[in-house]
């Protein structure tokens, strides 16, 4: 009983798709979860046990239909009704396309651009439920002749074809109340009951109950939310009064919400007489200290040259606590049109081409216009969103005056929003020809831009600091060679030229490039281990008595390595064995060094393994180091180990029972009896 994945498109979706359409159409399916039958198999997984009275002994029952409340209803009816529609498509092409993209579990939200093609629509998306024993009622339209072909006991109950204009008829469409015969929206404004004591938990419930999910009244809500990021800032309790500064300004907008059902909203984006020929979407974005916000807009141009220009939808966000800078919250307003008019775009079905940004904020239209990895992280992650989305040559400089989205990221009271020409229709030069549109400022990135990362790329080499961290690789071997390969391409960059032998990139590793970077190693093993000797070594001083090098007497060759001094000078040994390298047994790089030896020789055992290393390197605490890593080898430990010796059974009764003697007699078969 998963809940099971989305199968059916956003609200947001079907109501942006609802409003193409001259003619709209609107229904519901009938009892929908009990139209769609139970497989027998899962009908134990939908048991109940009911009784009519106290009195009565409890009777077990079995769901046969989707039940309300099951976590898998939803995308069982849903998935459903998508499937009945795929296996008619070929019949109902018409009915398919509105299952797929104008329904919202039960209900439908769709339309047509004739009334043929309602009452063609209207017949297709009855015969193909009717397939599946769906039923489509409570139909409702803004053209009297598509309900004039509709069976009266299919319509709304509240929908006469006699309805005047001045009659206030609204029907809820997915929350927003829309009048059939004006084909209008409006705002659902709930009641806001007076608050004896107004709290933090009536200010939420209070915004709660305005329903706005396309952001055509985003204005006036942020203004809303503000106000409840400035109590939550306060740190008062849930059912704590909220500051009187705060009531006050929430009483003058509370007082004013009503005004917002004056507002008609027209379901169609373009007047239903003329052809649209062309569409374009326009994004607009914009930030203040307490929010940012986008809103969009559609531009559509018909076939005599007019331009009509409709709100689509807005987006807006609560500024965070944590204070940021303008040109970052500019920033943030960007990314929030970027994801708002990718959206639109796809539901619409909107080419790249017919899409423009505009932002007032000429800093951010300079972070655009180039490489994000030239930002710090912040910056650069968002404008890469952003660029995925957008392309760059599609975003332009608006005055802020003429911004749109300064409504939204400011706010508005409610009677301040009703006759707002800018949040309604957009800069009015956006209904004119792109002549007139804003002339573009000359974008040039400041360098002294605090956003901007350093640029400078230093690769440098200290004698206490190695290349890379060495537990990067376990293996010895490869942790020279990846040395040497990287001491190679510094040396290279450092050079003028690479004609010569030793910086040619491609030739194998010499023999001095491979001791140049066991010598990096080493000297960096030795400086972690025994730094304040080689200090005093190099200062001419003596090594503290408590360093346990004191008996070695160290000291520093020619690449700054600690040696054992020794007596064996005036020997034909090589110069490594009569003065080995001093290693501590403790470090890292020893243990690899250890590894490498102990296979190199076949995991030998610890007597050759301690005389092979002996001849290179003199180790302090060598023994304990090398008994460590061969008892930790796994093919040492497998190799070396023995079998268990058998348990002996039990003895016989007759073994620890006292008797009489030779009551009972042993013999012990090894072999051939011979009798006599």
């Amino acid at each position: 009983l998963m809940v099971g994945p989305t199968v059916h498109p956003s609200l947001i979706d079907v109501l942006i798709r609802f409003r193409l359409h001259r003619i709209a159409l609107v229904s519901d399916i009938s009892k929908m979860y009990r139209a769609i039958e139970l497989h027998p198999s899962d009908r134990d997984l939908h048991r109940f046990v009911w009784r009519s009275n106290p009195d009565e002994t409890l009777h077990d029952f079995r769901m046969t239909r989707v039940t309300f409340g099951v976590s898998s209803s939803s995308f069982v009816a849903n998935m459903a009704v998508k499937q009945n529609a795929t296996d008619f498509a070929h019949e109902y092409p018409l009915a398919t396309k509105t299952v797929n993209e104008a329904f919202y579990v039960d209900d439908c939200l769709t339309g047509a651009d004739s009334v043929e093609e309602g009452i063609e629509l209207c017949r297709q998306l009855q015969a193909l439920f009717a397939k599946a024993d769906f039923l489509l009622r409570k139909w409702n339209s803004s053209s009297p002749g598509v309900l004039e072909g509709i069976p009266p006991e299919l319509r709304d109950n509240e929908t006469s074809l006699t309805i005047s204009d001045q009659d206030e008829i609204y029907t809820k469409t997915l929350g927003i109340e829309w009048h059939s015969v004006l084909d209008h929206f409006r705002l659902s404004v709930a009641d806001q009951s007076p608050h004896v004591q107004l709290t933090k938990r009536a200010l939420v419930s209070a915004i709660a109950k305005t329903y706005d999910v396309l952001g055509w009244f985003a204005p006036v809500i942020i203004k809303a939310k503000i106000l409840l990021q400035r109590v939550w800032e306060t740190g008062v309790d849930w059912d704590e009064e909220v500051p009187e500064s705060v009531a006050d300004e929430w009483s003058l907008w509370s007082s004013q919400l009503k005004s917002l059902s004056q507002v008609h909203i027209p379901r169609c984006y373009f007047p239903k007489e003329v052809e649209i020929v062309s569409m374009q979407l326009h994004g607009y974005s914009d930030a203040s200290e307490r929010a940012y916000a986008a809103v969009t807009y559609l531009r559509l141009t018909d076939t005599r040259g007019g331009v009509h220009v409709s709100l689509v939808a807005s987006k807006t966000k609560v500024a965070p606590i944590k204070r940021l800078t303008i040109p970052r919250l500019e920033l943030c307003g960007a990314y929030l049109l970027s994801k708002l008019l990718d959206h639109v775009r796809q539901t619409l079905g909107i080419p790249i081409e017919n899409i423009h940004a505009w932002t007032d904020s000429t800093i951010v239209l300079n972070w655009l216009d180039g490489n994000p990895r030239r930002f710090k992280v912040y910056v650069g992650n968002r404008i890469s969103f952003i660029l995925d989305r957008i392309p760059p040559n599609r975003w332009k400089h608006v005055p802020g005056e003429q911004n749109p989205a300064d409504c939204a990221s400011r706010g508005l009271l409610p009677c301040e929003l009703v006759n707002h020409d800018l949040w309604w229709n957009g800069p009015e030069w956006l209904a004119s020809s792109p002549s007139n549109w804003p002339r573009q400022p000359q974008l040039t990135l400041d360098e002294s831009d605090t956003e901007l990362v350093n640029t400078c790329h230093l690769a440098s080499v200290e004698t206490n600091r190695p290349l890379f961290p060495l537990d990067r690789f376990s293996f010895y071997l490869k942790i020279v060679r990846v040395t040497a390969w990287v001491m190679r391409f510094l040396h290279n960059c450092r050079v003028s030229s690479v004609n010569t032998e030793a910086t040619q990139t491609l030739s194998p590793l010499t023999v001095q490039e491979i001791t140049r970077a066991e010598n990096h190693w080493l000297s960096f093993s030795q400086a972690a281990c025994f730094g304040k000797e080689i200090e005093n070594l190099r200062m001419k001083k003596s090594i503290p008595s408590s360093s346990p090098l004191t008996r070695l007497h160290p000291f520093l060759d020619s690449n700054g390595l600690l040696r054992v001094s020794g007596r064996e000078q005036k020997s034909n040994l090589a110069y490594s064995t009569m003065h080995p390298v001093i290693l501590s047994g403790k470090h890292m790089l020893t243990k690899s060094i250890i590894q490498f030896e102990h296979t190199r020789l076949m995991h030998a055992g610890i007597t050759l393994l301690s005389s092979s290393l002996n001849s290179k390197y003199h180790i302090v605490g060598g023994r304990k180091a090398i008994r460590t890593v061969t008892r930790s080898c796994v093919i040492c430990l497998r190799r070396s180990k023995k079998p268990e010796p058998q348990q002996m059974g039990q003895l016989p009764i007759e073994r620890v029972t006292p008797d009489i003697v030779f009551e009972n007699v042993g013999v012990d078969y090894a072999g051939p009896i011979y009798t006599k």
